[in-house]
């Protein structure tokens, strides 16, 4: 039994540890997303180029957030190799 018990805690600790290193990494890859979004806009926007702005919907999960933004960022990449080219 007294073995069991720091076994527990480990296992907790390690758990704790996992879960706060994935909304880390989800966290990144949503700022990260965020700022490549940002800087085609402004790109975009200096090249005097209009674009679609769509606003992600609130209340998504995780995983719709990421997509959303995905989406966006890709359709925007889009926009700008178009853009790209045309000059």
């Amino acid at each position: 039994m007294k073995k069991l018990i720091p076994a527990t805690f480990a296992a907790l600790a390690l758990s704790m540890g996992v879960n706060s290193a994935l909304a880390s990494d989800f966290t990144d890859d949503v700022n990260d997303l965020k700022a490549s979004i940002t800087a085609i806009q402004n790109q975009l926007d200096s090249m005097d180029v209009s674009y679609n702005t769509s606003e992600i919907e609130t209340g998504l999960n995780r995983t719709q957030e990421l997509r959303a933004l995905e989406a966006q960022y890709g359709g925007l990449k889009a926009d700008f190799s178009n853009a790209y080219s045309a000059n």
